[in-house]
């Protein structure tokens, strides 16, 4: 190995090191000592203090009146870079693909308009019988279960609402189309800001009340992952 390669080597390790140090804080604890990050690193505590001692400076640290370490506000604007620069389609679209091939059904992700909601993106199922809805299409929110999810998490009051949030799903039959049945949940962007419902639809003939069931935590499931490639941590249903 070259000096230069050596060198090279050596700060990929610096990077990797302060990148560790960043991806110790979790929801769970989101303020720690020299000490904690330390025992969550394997790092010494003479390495860990450098290191946080650089990203304090550099903003990506803070540090409380008592000692303990928390991300700092530089990594806002990185994560506001991030949101800007990437196109929603390039993360809804792959989240509605794996639900087809997860559930041979249709996946489609709907976003609300005033009194109605909009499917924006969607994906149709294999299967040559299937429920048709299109992109563009608008429908009112008092139909079908994305419509009441989005409703439910936007201020909605009713007492079925409130069992919509309780759930984390809602679960429709024959609301929009005849002999269809839908299951949809709320997807949320950073801060826990509504970004939309994602659904699954088909046709009563496969999806039957015991598909429903065990479709319930398919669409939870991929709500809260498509959810956490929006950048939100808000991911219980309450």
């Amino acid at each position: 190995m070259t000096q230069v390669d050596d060198a090279e080597a050596k700060h990929v390790a610096s990077v990797e090191r302060a990148l560790s140090v960043l991806q110790a804080f979790t929801t769970e604890r989101p303020r720690m000592t020299l000490v904690d990050l330390a025992a969550a690193t394997g790092l010494y505590k003479s390495t860990i203090l450098r290191l946080c001692q650089t990203l304090e400076v550099a903003g990506f640290l803070a540090r409380s009146g008592s000692g303990h370490y928390y991300v700092g506000a530089a990594t806002l604007q990185l994560a506001r870079l991030h949101q800007e620069a990437v196109e929603p389609a390039e993360l809804i679209l792959p989240a509605l693909r794996e639900l087809v091939e997860e559930t041979g059904e249709s996946a489609c992700f709907n976003i609300r308009n005033g009194d109605n909601r909009v499917c924006l993106y969607r994906i149709e199922s294999h299967h040559r019988l299937r429920d048709h809805v299109m992109v563009g299409d608008v429908i009112p929110l008092k139909f079908g279960a994305a419509g009441h999810v989005l409703e439910a998490f936007s201020g909605g009051k009713s007492p079925r609402h409130a069992q919509i949030r309780k759930a984390g799903y809602s679960i429709s039959l024959a609301e929009v189309s005849n002999g269809v049945a839908a299951i949809a949940a709320p997807v949320f962007k950073g801060g826990g800001e509504l970004a939309g419902a994602i659904v699954l639809s088909g046709p009563r003939s496969r999806i039957d009340d015991m598909t429903l069931k065990r479709l319930e935590g398919v669409i939870i499931k991929a709500a809260q992952a498509l959810s956490k490639r929006f950048g939100s941590t808000y991911l219980t249903y309450s």
